[in-house]
């Protein structure tokens, strides 16, 4: 069974995700098609903070108001798993905040029966471990296309962006067929 965003209670969305949407221009689009299903974490919303020089674009949230309410906070029991699997996962010399987005991501959505959109590998093996429902950037782009919610063009550049080098258009049109086969 394919995932679909457009059907769930909730869709927690890691930092690249929204990097990729707003460098496409697509922020409202992806505001407009998730809602108040739409949410971050707080190390998403630190991280997408910090990012904020380097993708200007990521100021349109404020603009815009998405996603609605605070970034949710990781009950006291998985802040102490993030803060584990953080310690396991980071690089000797890495940023103090490597990881903690899509850890604390997947965690939360397990916890809360969400959805989870997280590209990198870390965050997918996680949702795997903990059963959790997943999407890629890319995925959710096709969706999004396939709703009729983006337009082709920019979908096609969310998912360029979100994709290795050699996916290009074919593999794009394939995404934008599974998706509307999910979605009917």
């Amino acid at each position: 069974m394919t995932v679909v965003a457009r059907t769930a209670e909730r869709v927690l969305l890691d930092t690249s995700v929204i990097i990729n949407f707003a460098q496409a221009g697509a922020l409202l689009e992806l505001a407009r098609y998730l809602g108040e299903r739409g949410a971050i974490v707080l190390d998403v919303a630190e991280e997408l903070r910090r990012n904020t020089d380097r993708f200007p674009q990521l100021a349109n949230l404020a603009e815009i108001g998405w996603p609605h309410g605070e970034p949710l906070a990781l009950p006291p029991d998985l802040l102490a798993d993030a803060e584990a699997l953080q310690r396991l996962h980071s690089r000797e010399g890495a940023h103090e905040a490597e990881n903690r987005g899509e850890i604390a991501t997947a965690l939360l959505a397990a916890r809360l029966r969400a959805i989870a959109v997280i590209d990198d590998a870390l965050g997918k093996r996680l949702c795997r471990m903990r059963g959790v429902a997943r999407l890629s950037t890319a995925q959710l782009a096709a969706e999004m296309v396939a709703a009729g919610a983006l337009e082709d063009e920019r979908g096609f550049r969310v998912f360029d962006l979100a994709t290795p080098s050699p996916a290009g258009r074919d593999e794009y049109r394939e995404a934008v067929e599974k998706a509307k086969h999910a979605l009917s």
